[in-house]
């Protein structure tokens, strides 16, 4: 006899699909939430994780280039931003949008290196229409699709939210762990494999450090590593980001979701976790086919809980990181910095649009005219945390060159090419702020 819940998910969801919601609920009820015995993990050991600096710079890089796949998941609205299309669609520099740069940096690789290296385009049912309208003329391989959609839960009583009763609300994107699903649902990681790709590269389409490396996909290959996840040093404005760690001799993703609240200070200081996850993920995919032909991946999953029409309900949420404790012989590879450079906020868009970045070849480089190596901290309050209103502000992007930090609130308005240097407080909350055109602003407070 089907149970209440059996019988919506049949209505709901086609076999496979249905088949990895019911692993993820039953791993929900059955698996603690939280890590239950913390004495028992630690820091990686150097085996498991190593430095980029140790890594071999010989590489025969045309052959390495020609096995590659590059993947990007796409499936982000620019919400936290005030926007309600795709993320990657946001202009970043000039008139390019983080696709277009993507573009670039793949056709430079392939230009260079006489490859024809294929993008994959992870998109969810909130961003996929406008994203095949935008590649349609394209001139690089793409594939382009849509993850799974999976039914939301109330709360209290796990049953799936449905569509008659709550439309389009019912439905959620899963998490970017849907990703090796997909791969395998839609027929896209047999076709790869024929066509003689077996090295993936994945991270998120708004990280644009995020570049092939050629002495990464050399590691790959030479040290026959069937699964990579590339961490970088915390600094205090990473704490909260997952990190690895070792338990029973196994490499594994922490996430915050995943602690005690107990030891949630532990987590987030950087002496037992020095590192956090990029999502920069390299996976050989003939070991990933092999995987999956054992069975899905058993990866961690987490419930983000939401309120729909008032309603507290559940999504059930997998990471792509996750999947490392599912392959033998998976590594951390702690990189520079410069691979990870995420744009969230408005503060994000501002450094990746200023000149302490030049572009080369579609990929954002540290430009050598400025001397102190850490970014500025940028501190923005409302409105300028929504795009329309940064760009009201910052119509042309100042010389940041100099610059150690930067707070912003109200209306200010740059109305040419200024120079801000050392630390800057602009608050036009009360009355706006006209910064004129060629005006140079050092360590200097300005209030209205």
């Amino acid at each position: 006899m089907q149970s209440k819940n059996e019988k919506i998910l049949n209505q709901l969801l086609a076999r496979p699909q249905r088949e990895q919601f019911e692993q993820m609920l039953k791993q929900f009820r059955d698996r603690p939430s939280k890590i239950e015995d913390w004495s028992s993990i630690r820091s990686p050991n150097n085996s498991m994780q190593v430095d980029y600096r140790s890594l071999d710079d010989s590489s025969n890089c045309g052959e390495n280039f020609s096995r590659l796949v590059i993947g990007k998941l796409n499936g982000g609205l620019g919400t936290s931003m005030g926007c309600s299309g795709p993320k990657s669609l946001i202009k970043v520099r000039g008139e390019k949008s983080f696709l277009e740069m993507i573009f670039q940096q793949i056709g430079e690789l392939n230009s260079n290196w006489n490859s024809d290296i294929p993008l994959l385009l992870m998109n969810s049912f909130y961003t996929d229409n406008e994203i095949r309208k935008f590649i349609h003329n394209c001139d690089i391989s793409i594939t382009s699709f849509k993850q799974n959609m999976f039914p939301r839960l109330h709360a209290e009583t796990l049953q799936p939210l449905t569509p008659e009763e709550f439309g389009e609300l019912a439905w959620y994107p899963p998490g970017h762990g849907d990703f090796y699903s997909c791969l395998e649902q839609q027929g896209i990681l047999r076709s790869l494999i024929e066509r003689g790709k077996d090295i993936l590269f994945v991270s998120n389409a708004d990280n644009l450090g995020a570049v092939a490396d050629p002495k990464i996909l050399n590691h790959m290959i030479k040290k026959k590593i069937p699964f990579l996840i590339e961490v970088t040093p915390k600094t205090p404005a990473d704490v909260k980001g997952g990190t690895l760690y070792e338990q029973e001799g196994k490499l594994r993703l922490l996430e915050i979701a995943q602690v005690p609240k107990e030891h949630i200070d532990d987590f987030c200081s950087q002496e037992k976790f020095s590192v956090f996850n990029t999502n920069n993920i390299w996976i050989n995919l003939i070991a990933l086919e092999e995987r999956l032909s054992e069975g899905p991946l058993n990866l961690n999953v987490i419930a983000n809980k939401k309120l729909i029409s008032e309603k507290p309900v559940l999504q059930l949420e997998t990471a792509i990181g996750s999947a490392l404790d599912c392959f033998d012989g998976a590594v951390g590879l702690c990189v520079p910095r410069d691979r990870f450079l995420p744009v969230k906020k408005t503060e994000d868009l501002l450094l990746v649009r200023s000149n302490i970045f030049d572009v080369e070849g579609g990929k954002l480089i540290r430009n050598t005219q400025r001397k102190n190596l850490d970014l500025p901290s940028i501190k923005f309050g409302s409105p300028l945390n929504l795009v329309d209103e940064f760009e009201k502000c910052f119509s042309i992007i100042p010389d940041l060159l100099e610059l150690e930090s930067l707070e912003v609130a109200g209306q200010v308005h740059f109305e040419g090419m200024a120079t801000l240097k050392g630390k800057v407080k602009l608050n036009g909350m009360t009355r706006p702020i006209l910064i004129e055109n060629l005006k140079t602003i050092e360590n200097e407070c300005i209030e209205n």
